[in-house]
């Protein structure tokens, strides 16, 4: 590897590194659902050494932003909404993480049932491989439950590297096309696509997804071998190219942090798919593992007693029954 490319490659991993160590912030969200449908949101965000980032959810004036702390600052911004719909526009910009929330409020005469649903889109930015076809059932199940042990971690470790690796090769494929070089025929990697995989993934070189931007030059060596071409400059480029790509994507996908999501509904709670459950409010704690690789999906479910149709069919029963008595009193 030339200094250039030493160079490059160093560049991408200090931003990394900085990123995933300096930049980490733990994130707290409450909702309170009220009785009408209105709500309000507050989002806190910790930041122990970046104390000047700006809080990532506000989008204008119309959030109520302050500091609270001395030391280690917490960044907290709130906002009232009319309705959940309202609150939802918030998170509708297709270039910020995804978050969708869904409320229903359904009136059943003697009780009032809400239901409220967010999901925490995926960030993950390699789609080429979907996490429920790379892990087993059994390991998939460790997932959905939240396991956090190391050797689970590893595995979606491994699953990353996989992702990385075929996204490489797919960007690989697509600069062959566009170069449109007779002397380097598309179906000749396409043919070679398995093999090299297995190569890249040999778990005696253990290679993690990074690594590839500090193996282009034995990427070229191996292509050209195995596939029998000679690799052009042209392409070597196409290569850098996709290797810093590749850098930007991971880089993304680094925040961290833990995140709990707390909301406070109307009533009593009936169900949830929350950890923890303290009266009327139920909450979800969990990294960012959670919702980075596929959709994270929130539920609650509370009903209130409409006290005034309970006094009201009372209050029916109460004339029925006087009608039908009353007349045979008088008979009597």
């Amino acid at each position: 590897m030339n200094t250039q490319k030493k160079y490059q490659y160093v560049t991408i991993m200090i931003l990394i590194l900085l990123f995933a160590s300096g930049c980490k912030k733990d994130k707290k969200t409450t909702t309170k659902i009220n009785r009408d449908g209105s709500c309000e949101r507050t989002v806190f965000v910790e930041s122990v050494k970046d104390t000047a980032s700006p809080i990532p959810v506000y989008k204008d004036k119309t959030w109520n932003v302050r500091v609270e702390g001395d030391s280690e600052k917490v960044y907290v911004a709130s906002k009232k909404f009319d309705d959940v719909n309202q609150m939802n526009n918030e998170y509708r910009d297709p270039n910020e993480f995804g978050i969708d929330i869904k409320f229903e409020k359904k009136f059943r005469w003697f009780y009032t049932y809400f239901d409220y649903k967010e999901t925490y889109k995926s960030y993950f930015p390699f789609k080429n491989i979907s996490l429920d076809s790379f892990l087993t059932k059994e390991e998939y199940a460790q997932y959905e439950k939240g396991d956090t042990s190391k050797a689970f971690k590893k595995r979606l470790d491994e699953f990353l590297t996989r992702n990385i690796f075929e996204e490489f090769y797919e960007q690989l494929v697509d600069s062959v096309r566009s170069l449109n070089d007779s002397s380097l025929p598309v179906n000749a990697f396409l043919v070679k696509k398995v093999e090299f995989i297995n190569w890249l993934t040999d778990p005696t070189k253990n290679l993690k997804g990074l690594d590839i931007l500090d193996k282009i030059h034995d990427i070229r060596k191996y292509l050209e071998k195995n596939i029998g071409l000679k690799l052009n400059d042209n392409l070597e480029r196409q290569m850098d190219g996709i290797s810093h790509s590749i850098g930007q994507k991971f880089q993304s996908m680094m925040d961290g942090g833990k995140y709990i999501n707390e909301i406070s509904m109307p009533g009593i709670i009936l169900n949830t798919n929350a950890n923890t459950v303290e009266g009327n409010i139920v909450s979800w704690k969990f990294d960012q593992d959670k919702f980075c690789y596929t959709d994270c999906t929130m539920t609650v479910e509370s009903r209130i007693a409409n006290t005034w149709a309970t006094y009201a069919t009372g209050g029916v029963l109460i004339v029925l029954v006087a009608l039908l008595i009353l007349p045979r009193l008088r008979r009597k």
